[in-house]
């Protein structure tokens, strides 16, 4: 129930954004060191991360060697075979990835174990050395600590099936969003073609307007809404003696004598 309240929190707010800009966040769904959006090729993080150059060698390793999964979860990238493992020093040895589309993904990283470990054998004595048959406390303790050096807490099943519901509730509202702007973007280019069409209808419909009004054989004028003249063709003048080029853009009064104006 707590988990699903939090989930409930993170997604009414700003999503996919909000899950690592506002609190509750991903860190809170499950307890981490640092956690990282990728989200339309930008990084959004928080905690102790990799960085920018290592994140992405990180997907580039899990889209060439686990190109069938849709997440991975391990407490060693070390041992997981991530070639980048020692280059992230302590502060990244676990982690949990999931897809959440073919560029998308989320990140939660884990430091290694620092859990306290009591060695219960004996101490070491001045001059006590391994002869390579036995392995001596302390130097069986220091091996330990190498080992672990390279592994964070374990990532427990409930915290898996919080980060899967996560993934399959963003996928689904990725995919909505995607399918809307899809649906946007092919009403825009509807409405685009529709005004060009429209453009080029009118454009016909002028030049063949145009054309009529040249090639007639009464004389014809047209003029605007202001009264200025914008069509004088060559029978009008022929007929007046004024040529088109000096009728054209003239105020119909001017051109009219004035008893006829009157």
């Amino acid at each position: 129930l707590k988990t699903q309240t939090l989930l409930c929190d993170m997604l009414m707010r700003d999503a996919p954004l909000g899950i690592v800009s506002q609190s509750p966040n991903i860190m809170d769904l499950v307890k981490s060191d640092g956690a990282v959006l990728l989200y339309k090729n930008k990084i959004h993080r928080m905690g102790l991360t990799p960085t920018d150059v290592q994140l992405n060698d990180i997907v580039s390793w899990l889209i060439e060697y686990h190109v069938d999964s849709t997440g991975l979860s391990t407490d060693s990238l070390y041992d997981a075979g991530f070639p980048g493992a020692l280059a992230l020093g302590d502060a990244v040895c676990g982690m949990a990835a999931v897809r959440i589309s073919d560029e998308d993904w989320l990140f939660w990283f884990r430091s290694h174990t620092a859990a306290e470990i009591r060695w219960g054998g004996a101490k070491h004595e001045p001059g006590e050395k391994d002869d390579g048959r036995k392995m001596h406390p302390r130097s069986s303790f220091r091996a330990f600590l190498e080992v672990v050096k390279t592994r964070s807490l374990p990532w427990k099943d409930y915290e898996m099936d919080a980060i899967h519901s996560l993934q399959l509730i963003l996928r689904n509202s990725f995919k909505e969003v995607e399918a809307s702007e899809s649906e946007t973007k092919t009403i825009h280019t509807k409405l685009n073609d529709l005004r060009i069409d429209g453009l080029q209808e009118l454009e016909a419909v002028t030049a063949e307007m145009v054309r009529l009004i040249e090639t007639a054989s009464v004389p014809i004028l047209a003029v605007d809404i202001d009264g200025l003249v914008n069509g004088w063709n060559s029978k009008i003048a022929e007929l007046t003696g004024l040529p088109v080029d000096e009728a054209i853009g003239k105020h119909l009064l001017t051109l009219v004598e004035d008893l006829s104006a009157e």
